[in-house]
Formats: C-alpha cells, structure tokens, sequence
C-alpha cells in the first residue's frame, strides 16, 4: 500500500489544516440547516472552550481505481396525435368514486395508437386489451412461521460460503446433495429424542438459501432463519425515523384527496406543460399524452430557501397503484420545485413506498424497466412502449417493501444514470433482484460525451429500442475479461475525478487530502481519548448523508440515544438543550436522513455485528458504516494472550466485507497507552499487530502536537 504521510507545521505548513480545525471546532459553521421555528436569537451559540486543539496526520494511499428486446415502432409524432382528456377520480368520504374514465381506455388508446401502424398486415384487432395491474399484496412470500418477515426474491443468490461458514459457526452439522444443503438437526425444532426419523428434515436451497423444515414445518428466508436463531432481529437497527421501515402507516382518505387533485391542475399551468413537452434548454421533450398517463400534476407548496418560507409551484410524481374498478390511487407523491431540483420532498411522511408509474403496468406483462428518475421513465415508455416505472429513492435504495410486486417479471431492465453512483446503484440493484434475470442498461454506449440518462437521450433523437437492445447482465463477479473493464478504464482516464467519491461538504481539507469518500475501502480513525474522534465521525457521517450516502451507525462506547442527541445537535447547529421548543422540527428534518443506527452497546461478537451489517446492506442499502471503537466491541470476549488474534480475525472479516459488499467501513481503533505524553502517535502506536494498518486503505491520526510536511 502506497502511502504519503502529511503532517502540519507551527510555522510553515500549519495552514494545512487551519481551515479545518476553525470549520470543526466554531458552532456556528456547523448550522447547514436552518429550521422556521426557530427565531433569529437562535443564531448565537454559547462558546465552547476549547484547551487542546488536536491536529490530523493522515496516512493515505491513492484512491482505488476501482438478450435483445422486441421493438416497438414508436415516435413522438404518433403520441402527440393523441387527445388528451385523461382524468383522474378523487374519493368522496366514504370511499366510493364517481364513474371514472377507465384507464386502461387510455393506456390502451395510447398503446394502440402508437403501435397500429408498425404491422398493417396483422389480422389481429385494432384494440388491444391490456390488464390492470391489482393493488400490491405486501407479503412475505417465503411464508415464514417466525415473526420475521425480510422479503428475499427467489432469484437473489446468498454467497454459499457464507451460508456455510454459518452453519459451522452454530455447530450444525450438515451435508450437500445436489441444489440442496441438508442439515441434521433443525434447530428450530422440538427434540429429536434420538430418533433417525427426526433427523436431516431441515433444507436450504443452494440457489437462493431459503430454508424449509419438512418435521416442523418451519420455513423462510435466509435472514428469516438467522433471525429465528437469535443472530438478527430488525430490532437490532433502528433507523433515524425511530420507526421501523416494516410498519405500514396508512394513507388518509383526506391525503388521497388532496394528491388526486394535483393531476388535475397540469392543464392550468402551461409554463409547467411547456416544461414538460419543450425540447429547450432545460425542457423534456416529453409528450403530453405520455405525461397524463403516469398522472403528472402540479401544486403550490412552501419551501424554507434563504432563511424565509417561500411557495413554490411543483411538478408532483405520484406513487400509484390501480383498485378493482381501474381508478388510479395515488398513496404517496414525489413534489418537485420547478425553478430548483434541490427542493424537493415525499408526502405523506411515513406513508408506504412506491413505484412512480405502476399503475400502467399491465397484468400480464413479464417484462420491465426501471429507471432512476420520473422524467427517464416517461421518456423510456414514450419512445419503446414497454413497461417503465420509477425507483423511489433513484439510485439510493431500493426498499425491500416493493420486491414482492417485482417477482413476476422474468426480465428487469434497469436504465440507471450512466456515471458512477447511478451504475453502482445498478449492481447492487441487480444482486437484490436477481443476477440472473436482471438487465443493466448503458445509455452512452461507450461514447464519451453520451447521453447520461434515457430522457438525455430522447433529447438527443437517440434510438431508446436500440440502446435497450444493448442491455447485458452482470458477469460473474469472479470471472471477467477485459471487455468488461474496458468502457471503466477509459471513462477513468478521460474524467480521473469520477472515481474520487462523494466530496466533504464542510471539510474541503478532507477532500484535498483524501479526494473523496469510496466505496469498498476500510479507514481507520485513532487518537487519544477524549481528542473528538467521535464527534468529527458524526459530524462526516452527516455530511455524506445530506448528500443521500446511506450510513449505519455501530457505536459500542456511547448508547444510541446519547449519540442521535449530539448528532441532532450537530446538524441543527444549535444546543439542543437551549431549544427545546423547537425540538419536534429539527427531530423531523433529522429524521429525513438516511442514517441507521446498531442498537449493541458493549462487547458484541463480530459475526453477529457482520449479521446485522449484511442485514442493513440488504434490506436499507447502507453504503458506509461506522464502528466505535473496536476494543469496546471486542472487550472481554478473549485471554489477553489472544486477544491480538482476535482483533487481527476482526479486522480481516471487516475488510472482507468491504469489499465483497462494496461498502465504506470506518473503524475507530485507540491507541496503545503512552509512556511519554509528549511524543506524537505514529502507525505503530495503534493498538493490535501491524494487521490493521496493513489491510486499511486510509488511517487517520488525531495528534495534540504539530509535526512538519515530508
């Protein structure tokens, strides 16, 4: 590992880091939210004394430089001939509708028109008859008889080696036959009372790790069966919202009449219409027929800009479903400023996830798309007619709340952004789903200066059908050629920054130093206790999460609620204490964080903190991860004498996962107790073997003492 050690100087180089440690350490830089209950006396804070100023040595290497589809002969031209009087039906008290325009009337109308005259010969009828897509049956479909219920997709793949590890580690003895693991004796169930009859009823399939026990009937996922052994329960994560992400909140019928009035509007506002359906600078290029289909709306909505409320006129996104009687439903909506993508949010809060455009899937339909962005997937049904919908969170999450509605298509497109977050995004979406059956579609096709995404590329009159041609799986993650690095190697060099990761928004000193924050590295934060390791973690974790990194919290040392406290405090940028009355506003703007948080405090086996980080992973799509610190985790688990080969066993496992998970690890580690106070800390002052500095990739050193630039 190639590493330059920067150190700052009194007279010098002490400007290095001056930036950071004013940033760090002054109150009021840390206020990057402003609330409105908040009054303008807010804005001083009480002075915080401050006897030691630590500096940073970092030790850090380079950055790691880490099926055809059937056409459809579609053009804008054909769309625009259609009419638009799509409408929508708004529920009355008692939940009963007016008559409605049926919507597969115009999805079919659409479709019809569009398609009709790609094969004039055909002796089938002008009118096509496409099923509605039923509301969504939220279930566990693993039928598990625990009260777990982590959905997994039969096509999702468990690596077999860990499954395996696993069962060694609960001293299940097993054998292999075939596509099936074959354990003894099913720890779930009653005693076998020496009876053969009793043993080897507990399978676990090879392909997706679902279990099934033929003697007591027990049978579920593979996190389902580590839950039931008592090595993971979703009680062990709790998220920022302190509700679970299982707990389904229902939408009000006052909440379902308010987003159904929103589509209504688009024909009142024809700078939005313009918008949508121009081809200028900053337009769409979309149809408006198009846009009525996935139930585009506006609305006016107040937005806190500049220290002052401010209304805005938003574009809305619903997330909608169909009922028995074909009315669109819309349960939850994405509201979008015009003037400004950075204001944006989801209302109901605490409402069910969603797909943007579900409700125009048709119920037989086998294939589909999802996009990144709303705009993409109107632009992807527009030009190809097939089946397109939205993720949720683009290229963030995809919550395990809406596999269940995705495990009857045996082929997914996924037509994420063509830069570095969006196919990522992409690979980790396409393990959840199922490598197997899941397409990642690439819109530059290798150029340069390509098109980033699919409504980018209806813009520029590319062929969607031909770029959805080119769509190809994910290669085993094993084996690879140089066609599979290639187009990477070459986007590398003709833009170096793309592989820098995601930039510090209030410490530009750690982006000059460490170029950014990446994905599957393992950093290692030490320093004498009491320096402020962990208040500059929580103060990082945040910065990375307002840009929407998913981040969980493993802290061993402080308890979860003393830490969410401080953290709260941090992102408002005010003492909590001495805002008490403004509690409930900045808890909800905290709360809108992708943060997750560990609930273990104390001394914890890694294999069940690793248990509950693969949970995470899957189920939340954490991309970085903190524990602090290894030595409380690890207290009093060991002799003395193996306690340097425990801590080496942890450190290889955490960097393993790193890189197979494709996750940011960070893990404090203290030092060892000095004998002279006056000394500064150095790589072989970390407590343990030389093993942690060895597999880290970044280590960072909080000293009291400045030291010179070599």
């Amino acid at each position: 590992m190639i590493r330059s050690c920067i150190k700052s100087h009194t007279t010098s180089n002490s400007s290095l880091f001056n930036g950071f440690i004013n940033h760090y350490y002054n109150i009021k830089s840390l206020n990057v939210r402003s609330f409105s209950n908040i009054t303008s006396n807010t804005n001083s804070t009480s002075n915080t004394n401050i006897n030691k100023i630590p500096k940073l040595k970092v030790i850090s290497s380079t950055p790691n430089n880490n099926n055809s589809v059937s056409s459809n002969n579609i053009t804008n031209n054909n769309i625009q001939n259609i009419k638009s009087n799509f409408k929508t039906n708004i529920p009355n008290n008692d939940i009963t509708t007016t008559p409605p325009i049926d919507i597969n009337q115009i999805r079919n109308r659409v479709y019809n028109k569009l398609n009709n005259k790609s094969n004039t010969t055909s002796t089938s009828s002008s009118t096509t008859t496409i099923k509605s897509t039923p509301p969504p049956q939220l279930t566990n479909n693993n039928n598990s008889n625990s009260n777990s219920n982590t959905f997994v997709s039969s096509y999702y793949k468990v690596n077999e080696e860990q499954v395996l590890q696993y069962l060694e580690r609960k001293k299940l003895q097993y054998r292999i036959s075939g596509q099936e693991i074959i354990v003894k004796e099913c720890p779930l169930c009653p005693d076998t009372k020496g009876k053969l009859d009793n043993l080897w009823k507990l399978y676990i399939s090879r392909e997706t790790s679902g279990y099934n026990c033929f003697r007591c009937s027990n049978k579920g996922s593979w996190f389902d069966f580590k839950a039931n052994l008592g090595d993971l329960s979703m009680k062990q994560i709790s998220s920022a919202t302190s509700t679970p992400a299982e707990e389904e909140i229902t939408t009000t019928i006052a909440d379902i009449k308010r987003m159904a009035t929103y589509a209504h509007e688009l024909d009142n506002h024809p700078d939005v219409i313009q918008r949508l359906t121009g081809k200028g600078a900053g337009e769409r290029g979309l149809s408006l027929d198009v846009c009525k289909l996935y139930n585009i709306g506006v609305t006016t909505q107040s937005f806190f800009v500049d220290d002052s409320w401010k209304e805005q006129k938003c574009i809305t996104f619903p997330w909608t479903n169909l009922d028995k009687k074909g009315n669109v439903i819309t349960h939850r909506c994405k509201l979008r400023a015009l003037e400004s993508k950075a204001l944006q949010r989801i209302e109901p809060k605490g409402g069910k996830w969603g797909f943007f455009g579900w409700h125009t899937v048709p119920l037989d339909a086998k294939e589909i798309v999802l996009t990144e962005g709303e705009y993409d997937a109107m632009a992807v049904y527009q030009s190809t007619g097939k089946p397109t919908i939205s993720l949720p969170n683009g290229a963030n999450s995809l919550p395990i709340a809406l596999l269940p509605l995705l495990e009857r298509f045996e082929k997914i497109y996924l037509w994420m952004d063509d830069d570095i977050p969006g196919q990522e995004g992409a690979a980790k979406f396409a393990e959840k789903l199922g490598i197997q059956r899941t397409f990642i579609v690439r819109t530059k096709q290798g150029e340069d200066n390509g098109p980033k995404d699919a409504n980018d590329a209806l813009l520029q009159g590319r062929d969607l059908n031909k770029i959805l041609e080119s769509a190809s799986n994910i290669p085993h993650d094993q084996i690879c050629d140089f066609s599979d690095v290639r187009a990477s190697i070459h986007s590398e060099l003709r833009n170096p920054s793309s592989v820098n990761g995601v930039k510090s928004q209030w410490f530009p000193t750690f982006n000059k130093l460490l170029k950014g924050h990446r994905k599957g590295e393992l950093t290692i934060f030490s320093g004498p206790t009491g320096i402020g390791k962990t208040t500059l973690l929580s103060q990082l974790s945040l910065d990375f999460s307002t840009q929407g990194t998913r981040t969980l919290w493993g802290s061993f040392e402080i308890k979860v609620s003393r830490l969410a406290k401080k953290m709260m405090g941090q992102y408002a940028g005010v003492d909590l204490e001495q805002h008490v009355d403004n509690y409930n506003k900045i808890a909800d703007d905290f709360a809108a964080l992708p943060m997750y948080f560990m609930r273990f405090f104390g001394s914890t086996q890694v294999d069940k903190v690793l248990d509950a980080m693969e949970y995470a992973v899957y189920v939340h799509d954490v991309e970085h991860i903190i524990l602090d610190n290894l030595q409380f985790m690890l207290s009093g688990q060991t002799k003395a004498i193996e306690r340097f080969e425990t801590m080496d066993e942890s450190i290889e496992k955490l960097r393993k996962f790193a890189t197979q998970k494709n996750v940011h690890i960070t893990l404090v580690i203290h030092p060892r107790k000095q004998l002279d106070a006056d000394t500064p800390l150095n790589i072989s002052d970390i407590f343990g073997t030389a093993k942690a500095t060895q597999v880290c990739i970044i280590l960072i050193i909080f000293i009291l003492f400045t030291c010179i630039l070599y």
